[in-house]
């Protein structure tokens, strides 16, 4: 379970709120909007 380093919330994965642009996914908190982290979806190269 994710938490958000700034408001401190514990996160269901599926709560996160999830931008893809091109082979990046980017995920932050529903809450603060506080980036949590950028990730390549792996075959998307």
């Amino acid at each position: 379970m994710p938490t958000c380093t700034y408001c401190d919330r514990s996160l269901e994965a599926a709560d996160l709120v999830r931008h893809e642009s091109g082979d990046l996914l980017r995920v932050h908190c529903p809450d603060c909007h506080s980036m949590l982290g950028t990730y390549r979806e792996p075959g998307r190269f």
